[in-house]
């Protein structure tokens, strides 16, 4: 398709369909700028965004591709909005996901529902019978989802730890805690990418993170293989996000028991990102999940001490991680509304 599509054209504003391998930094930067005012006008306390790492967010995702609807929205030369459609090819075909957002000073003149309608039509064309999208609750978007006639369905909640804040010695005593039960695992660390003779591994590790309770139960959970291994680590190096590993290991077996994977974006290293904390049902009950992130906040302080928080998604209910995402000393800064919307028929 051509890099810049006009889909909307009035006296006050126009939508385009930008190919997101075209997408240039100029224009990346100004998505940041709507996403960082969008932030502090919903009173959020993320990072500011930089322009490098949404544009390569868009063209990289988590799984090597680029995101497969991208609209933006102008009023005069100002981009004033933005949605991205992704649509699943490995499962939840039948779905799209979509995010996006209208500046604040441009809210209330139809530019999100104008956005929201061409990335829907766009979507149902390509067969997807329903969407997935979301809001932080506090913001004007769950407003907007709720008018629109959206379902709300599961909620996350955005736990912060603060890495300079945290007590002396308080990680080193619950990861003594933790070892006494759990004795008979040995823990390694991985910065960067897996060697590809570690791949079955991992695959094994990431997959176990299915049993957790899901935020939405209608969304199939990832299946990993060593295909969606590589295409997610390749673009996490695209992207300049650094993953760090903790991972279980049985002493007597051998077999690899857990991992905690950390992520943080060299764009703006302040902030780290927590990905999946997950334990294969055979080793579960020996405090492994505990041990393995007590050992990343010990590794991570030291290795990359200009991480100020890792932020952590959770459903709500996710008890268990919850209870040691607490203990550990985070704190809910932020909740996050899901939403479905089903294609007319």
């Amino acid at each position: 398709m051509p890099g810049r599509q006009p889909i909307v054209l009035n006296g006050r504003m126009r939508i385009e369909r930008v190919d997101p391998r075209d997408l240039d930094l100029r224009t990346a930067d100004a998505i940041a700028d709507m996403c960082t005012a969008s932030d502090a006008a919903a009173g959020l306390p993320f990072p500011r965004r930089t322009g490098a790492a949404c544009l390569l967010s868009r063209q990289l995702q988590t799984d090597s591709h680029p995101v497969d609807g991208l609209f933006l929205a102008y009023e005069g030369d100002r981009l004033v909005g933005e949605v991205c459609v992704e649509l699943p090819w490995r499962d939840n075909t039948d779905m799209s996901a979509l995010r996006g957002q209208v500046h604040p000073e441009a809210r209330g003149r139809g530019i999100g529902t104008a956005l929201k309608d061409n990335a829907l039509e766009f979507a149902e064309s390509r067969g997807r019978k329903w969407a997935h999208v979301g809001a932080y609750v506090g913001s004007d978007g769950v407003t907007v989802l709720d008018h629109w006639g959206f379902t709300r369905t599961g909620v996350n909640a955005i736990r912060r730890l603060d890495l300079h804040s945290a007590p002396a010695g308080l990680w080193d005593r619950l990861h003594a805690e933790a070892l006494a039960e759990a004795g008979d695992y040995e823990l390694m660390r991985q910065v960067g990418s897996t060697p590809p003779e570690r791949y079955a591994d991992l695959v094994r590790l990431h997959d176990a993170i299915n049993d957790a309770p899901p935020t939405d139960a209608a969304i199939e959970p990832d299946a990993w293989d060593e295909a969606r291994l590589a295409d997610y680590e390749q673009a996490m190096v695209g992207r300049r996000q650094t993953l760090y590993r903790v991972m279980a290991r049985h002493r007597d077996t051998g077999r690899w028991a857990g991992q905690s994977l950390l992520c943080v974006d060299e764009f703006s290293p302040s902030a780290a990102f927590q990905e999946d904390t997950s334990v294969v049902r055979a080793h579960r009950g020996h405090r492994l999940g505990l041990l393995m992130k007590t050992e990343m906040l010990r590794w991570i302080s030291v290795a990359r001490p200009e991480v100020h928080v890792v932020d952590t998604w959770n459903a709500v209910s996710n008890h268990h991680m919850i209870a040691i995402n607490e203990r550990l000393g985070a704190v809910v800064v932020a909740t996050h509304q899901n939403y479905r919307g089903d294609r007319e028929e």
